[in-house]
């Protein structure tokens, strides 16, 4: 089995870029001046959501 990709809500974009590309290696596929960010690293896609842009979301807050 292989994860192909997944994703995160998150409070401050920029902090997460910086940790994801920064400290983790992550490759930025998308602008960073997206509400939403993609990431590759090691041929999975790692997707970060801008979490004021998810309305009326029912998943729990972790950050």
């Amino acid at each position: 089995m292989r994860l192909d990709g997944f994703g995160l809500l998150v409070e401050d974009m920029a902090k997460m870029i910086r940790f994801y590309r920064d400290v983790l290696g992550f490759e930025i596929k998308e602008t960073e001046n997206t509400s939403n960010v993609y990431l590759v690293k090691d041929n999975t896609l790692f997707l970060l959501y801008n979490e004021g842009d998810v309305n009326g979301s029912h998943l729990p807050h972790y950050i």
